[in-house]
């Protein structure tokens, strides 16, 4: 099992103007990659992570800033008890993490949800397809607690 840090999450070189390329690849497995989106942190709303640019290649990561927010605080709090999740850890709350199984029930990948006090801004993180041998949750949460500062604030 991979337990390397993803380290600094929105270290240069960057992607989507606010993520790590570094990151990323750690925790997808992949070097090469191609990211859409976004182009700054100021004007961030998401950053899509896949093998090719094609528009038929599935993503591999995504990450999406909802301001406002599409959800009540209810209606998410009702998304984690669907998805099994778990509270984020108390430096990174409010919001919470799952893992994400294939269809045969094995673990691919994990996502983490957070959003601010008031439920106005929302940041979705989703592994999608993790490298093999990684905490998919655990990275997501990692991802969670080094763009929450620059997100939603």
């Amino acid at each position: 099992m991979d337990r390397n840090p993803l380290g600094n999450v929105t270290a240069p070189p960057l992607e989507c103007g606010a993520v790590s390329r570094q990151a990323i690849g750690r925790a997808i497995g992949m070097d090469n990659f191609y990211a859409s989106g976004s182009m700054s942190p100021a004007r961030f709303s998401h950053c899509v992570v896949a093998t090719s640019p094609g528009l038929s290649d599935k993503a591999s990561m995504t990450i999406e800033l909802h301001d406002p927010s599409p959800s009540t605080v209810e209606s998410l709090e009702y998304t984690k008890t669907k998805d099994g999740g778990a509270d984020l850890p108390v430096d990174t709350a409010p919001g919470y993490s799952a893992t994400t199984r294939d269809t045969g029930g094995a673990v691919v990948g994990g996502k983490a949800m957070a959003w601010t006090q008031d439920g106005k801004k929302l940041l979705v993180i989703q592994i999608v397809r993790g490298a093999p041998g990684r905490d998919h949750r655990a990275d997501a949460v990692e991802f969670i607690r080094g763009l929450r500062p620059l997100l939603l604030t």
